[in-house]
C-alpha cells in the first residue's frame, strides 16, 4: 500500500511541479521598470524600440565606453565597486543617464564630487500638467542636442534637482509648480516654488552625465506621451544599455532566476548526465525496493 501511495503521489506531484515551472517561466514579470515587463510599469516597449541591452551587473559595462549610453534607475544602494565602474565609464567617454525620484541617485553624485542632488520631494504642478498636478508637463527647455525637436514632456510623480549651475540646466518646471515637501498636496509658504530644474547635464572626464528627475518617462504607459519618446531618442546615442542591477527583484523574478540557473546547469554535459541518473533512479526504485524485500 505504501509503495502504491508513493507512486500515486509521484504521478500527481510531478506534472503539477512541471506545470508550475512552465507557468513561472512563461508568465511575464511585473517588476517596476523591468526590461521584460510588458505591463504599464515596465520598460519593454522602450527597450524594444531603442534596442536597449539589459545589464545584470555594472561589472558587465563595456570597456570601450565612447559612443554608448547607460541608463540607470537607482532604486537600490550602490557599493564602492559599482560607483567606481560608473566613474570609469564616464571618464572613458560614455553617456550615463541617471533617472531618479526617490532612490539612491545622490550616492553617485556624491561619489563624483558634484554638489547637484535629487531633492526627493514630489514636484506638483496645478496648471501645466497632464490630467492632474501629479503629472507635471515640462515645456521650458534650454537649447541642447537632447532637447532637439521636443516641445514638451510629461512626468509622473516626479521630483526635482537642486544645486545645479545655470549653465547645466537643460529643462525646468513651470512657475506654477512647487515641491510638496510635507505631502499635503498643497503649496505652503515654506515650500519651494518653480521654476525648478528637472533635467541637467555635466561633462565628466571624456563623458557626459545626464540627470533626469523622473524615471517614469521610460515606462510603457508614459513612453508615448507628448515628446517623451523623441526626448529619449535624443538621449539614446550609440549602443544603449539599461541597468537592471539597481532595481529590486519581485518574487516572480527570483523564481525565474532559479529556473534559469537550473536550465543552464542541465544544459551542460555533467548536468544532463546527472538528470539522466536521477530519472533512472526514480524509474528503477520500485525494482530495487522489491529486490530488497526478497
Amino acid at each position: 500500500m505504501k509503495v502504491a501511495s508513493r507512486k500515486l503521489w509521484l504521478m500527481i506531484a510531478l506534472p503539477i511541479m512541471v506545470a508550475l515551472a512552465l507557468l513561472i517561466w512563461f508568465y511575464p514579470t511585473n517588476s517596476d521598470f523591468g526590461r521584460e515587463n510588458p505591463g504599464w510599469n515596465g520598460t519593454e516597449d522602450f527597450a524594444t524600440e531603442f534596442k536597449a541591452l539589459p545589464l545584470s551587473s555594472l561589472d558587465s559595462l563595456p570597456s570601450a565606453a565612447r559612443g554608448t549610453t547607460l541608463i540607470v534607475i537607482p532604486y537600490l544602494e550602490f557599493n564602492d565597486g559599482d560607483l567606481g565602474e560608473l566613474e570609469r565609464y564616464l571618464s572613458d567617454g560614455g553617456r550615463l543617464v541617471i533617472l531618479d525620484d526617490y532612490g539612491f541617485g545622490n550616492e553617485v553624485l556624491e561619489w563624483l564630487g558634484l554638489e547637484a542632488r535629487f531633492t526627493g520631494s514630489q514636484l506638483l504642478d496645478p496648471l501645466f500638467n497632464y490630467k492632474n498636478k501629479n503629472f507635471p508637463k515640462i515645456i521650458d527647455f534650454a537649447p541642447d542636442p537632447i532637447t532637439n525637436g521636443v516641445a514638451s514632456i510629461v512626468f509622473n510623480h516626479a521630483t526635482s534637482l537642486e544645486n545645479i549651475p545655470s549653465g547645466q540646466v537643460i529643462a525646468q518646471s513651470s512657475h506654477f509648480s512647487f515641491l510638496d515637501e510635507n505631502q499635503n498636496g498643497n503649496w505652503d509658504e515654506e515650500e519651494l516654488k518653480g521654476p525648478l530644474p528637472v533635467i541637467a547635464n555635466f561633462k565628466i572626464g571624456k563623458g557626459e552625465l545626464v540627470l533626469i528627475s523622473d524615471p517614469s518617462i521610460l515606462i510603457n504607459s508614459m513612453l508615448g506621451m507628448e515628446g517623451n519618446q523623441q526626448f529619449l531618442e535624443n538621449i539614446a546615442q550609440g549602443q544603449l544599455f539599461i541597468d537592471q542591477s539597481c532595481l529590486p527583484e519581485v518574487a516572480l523574478d527570483e523564481a525565474k532566476g532559479t529556473l534559469k540557473v537550473t536550465r543552464n546547469a542541465t544544459a551542460t554535459v555533467g548536468g544532463t548526465l546527472g538528470l539522466i541518473v536521477l530519472i533512472l533512479a526514480l524509474a528503477l526504485r520500485p525494482i530495487w525496493h522489491k529486490g530488497g524485500k526478497a
